[in-house]
C-alpha cells in the first residue's frame, strides 16, 4: 500500500518538475537562440550594406590627398630602481 503512495508521489514530483520546470525552460532557450539569430542576420545584412557603400563610395572618390608618412612619436621613458630601506 505505502508503495503505491511513494510511487504515485514521486510520479506526480516528476510530472511537476518536467512540466513546471524543464518545459519552459527548453521553450525559452529555443525562443532566445531564435531572436540570437535573427539579431546575427540583421548584422550581417547592414555591414554587408555598409561594406557595400563603403566600396561605391571609395569608387567615386579620387585620391587626392599625399600620402601620409609614418612617423614615430618618440616619447620619453624614465626607468626606474627600487630602493630598499
Amino acid at each position: 500500500m505505502w508503495k503505491y503512495i511513494i510511487d504515485g508521489l514521486v510520479i506526480y514530483l516528476l510530472y511537476k518538475v518536467i512540466f513546471e520546470i524543464i518545459v519552459p525552460v527548453s521553450k525559452g532557450v529555443k525562443s532566445v537562440r531564435q531572436n540570437m539569430e535573427q539579431v546575427q542576420r540583421q548584422q550581417a545584412e547592414a555591414f554587408k550594406r555598409a561594406q557595400e557603400a563603403a566600396g561605391q563610395n571609395n569608387a567615386t572618390q579620387t585620391n587626392t590627398s599625399a600620402p601620409k608618412k609614418d612617423t614615430a612619436i618618440d616619447a620619453e621613458y624614465i626607468d626606474f630602481e627600487e630602493v630598499k630601506k
